[in-house]
């Protein structure tokens, strides 16, 4: 039988312990309180829905976990971005905080206070261009301690840290201030420092580096076989026999470098004059020897007018010092010009000479004094007693500098005539070398 609607039977009372239970588990979700640490917001029963806070809600502050949360240390000198969170909407309603929250914010805030003073020391200004450092290379100057970007002072950063010795900013250069650079590796791809410090030193910053140069450079050459006939290019087989060779020298460079066959080999009688004069006695010809006895003849000559120049400056000298001997005895006054008519002879080579020769020129140097021309005493006698002279204005230093020239062109002229003797020897060296490694000479027997 089907039990009606409006009687109180079994079926009234199960619907009414159904509308209880609703109403409690509604009461419980209003008045319950909100777990102080999910993230999710219950739903809320509204008649006019919502726009979706999802986004909101998933990138606003949430409540602070409890305890301090320390900042992260930033590395010095390094620049740092901040993103600021979206606001969220006015509409939705915040979740209540728990109580640790006050504490939470004050320690939060002195960590980006120190954060804010990091970012001020780390962000510059450092550079020309004034500004931070951006994550890029920087290298410091060794006056003013400043540091530039590499772009900004156009230094590349292999270079920077491989091949500069001591770096000096374009404000601190100077003529005298400048930044210096290591000497690169003589490999052209390399862009590494040699090593000039070591022990032996090299060019080259590694032995691989030294091997591949030379490699290279004997690959450019040209085999025998395939080399043309008539081409005077080193074959391979020709360069390793010369480097194989007693040819193959460093110089005083300390470069790689040949030298001419049967040369640069000392002589076994060094420092005996004698006996190397009688060496090359035999060695000469009679055309070498005229050669080398009219070179020796020019020689004597350029040493003779050498001494002569040295005694036109002695005679400049004791003129200078009579006339201020006779300033010294009141006789001159200091603008007296005091030049004297024996220096006429000065810069003429055999006029002077001939003052050498004559009495009045050997009495002067061998007392090593100018007195009167006519001995009779007189301190003034053949000096220029005009003032501000015009005419020898400055004689003292103008005669001591043209004797002075005088002697260097002979000094270089004489330097000559010695190199063209040594040339001659070392041929003539040389040559009898030479024959001697092909035993082809002749000796002359007496009898």
């Amino acid at each position: 039988m089907e039990p009606s609607r409006g009687s109180t039977g079994p079926y009234i009372m199960e619907t009414r312990f159904e509308l209880i239970d609703e109403d409690i588990k509604s009461e419980s979700a209003v008045n319950s309180p909100m777990p102080p640490f999910s993230e999710t917001i219950p739903p809320f029963k509204s008649s006019t829905p919502l726009p979706s806070t999802e986004t909101a809600e998933m990138t606003d502050d949430a409540p602070p976990m409890a305890g301090p949360t320390p900042a992260a240390k930033k590395k010095k000198g390094t620049a740092s971005t901040v993103k600021k969170a979206p606001k969220r909407p006015k509409s939705v309603r915040e979740p209540k905080k728990p109580k640790s929250a006050k504490s939470t914010e004050a320690n939060s805030t002195a960590a980006e206070d120190a954060s804010d003073e990091d970012d001020e020391s780390d962000n510059g200004p450092y550079c020309l261009c004034r500004g931070p450092d951006d994550h890029r290379w920087m290298i410091c100057c060794e006056r003013c301690e400043d540091w530039f970007h590499g772009e900004c002072v156009h230094i590349a950063k292999d270079v920077g840290e491989s091949l500069i010795e001591k770096f000096i900013c374009p404000n601190c250069t100077t003529d005298n201030l400048m930044t210096l650079y290591k000497k690169t590796c003589t490999l052209g791809s390399c862009r590494k420092a040699a090593r000039l410090n070591h022990s032996p030193p090299s060019v080259f910053c590694s032995d691989e580096h030294a091997q591949t140069w030379w490699e290279r450079m004997l690959a450019r050459l040209p085999k025998a076989k395939a080399r043309a006939a008539l081409s005077d290019e080193l074959s391979q087989e020709e360069f390793m026999a010369l480097l194989s060779s007693d040819l193959a020298t460093i110089d005083g460079d300390g470069a790689w470098t040949l030298r001419a066959p049967f040369s640069g080999q000392k002589s076994e009688m060094n420092g005996d004059e004698t006996a190397i004069e009688e060496r090359l006695a035999q060695i000469l010809t009679e055309e070498e020897k005229d050669y080398l006895a009219k070179k020796a003849h020019a020689r004597f000559k350029l040493a003779e007018e050498t001494l002569l120049c040295q005694k036109m400056i002695t005679l400049v000298e004791l003129v200078q010092e009579r006339r201020r001997a006779a300033i010294s005895a009141g006789l001159f006054a200091e603008d007296i010009c005091g030049y004297d008519q024996r220096l006429d002879t000065i810069g003429s080579r055999d006029a002077f000479a001939a003052f050498v020769k004559s009495p009045e020129g050997e009495a002067i140097f061998q007392a090593s004094k100018v007195g009167d021309p006519l001995g009779e005493g007189d301190e003034v006698r053949g000096m220029c007693e005009r003032k501000r002279c015009k005419i020898h204005s400055g004689w003292h230093k103008m005669l001591v500098l043209a004797v002075k020239y005088q002697i260097k062109e002979l000094s270089d002229q004489a330097a000559e005539v010695g190199e063209n003797e040594r040339i001659l020897r070392e041929a003539a060296e040389e040559r009898w070398r030479r024959r001697q490694a092909e035993q082809n000479w002749v000796e002359v027997l007496d009898g």
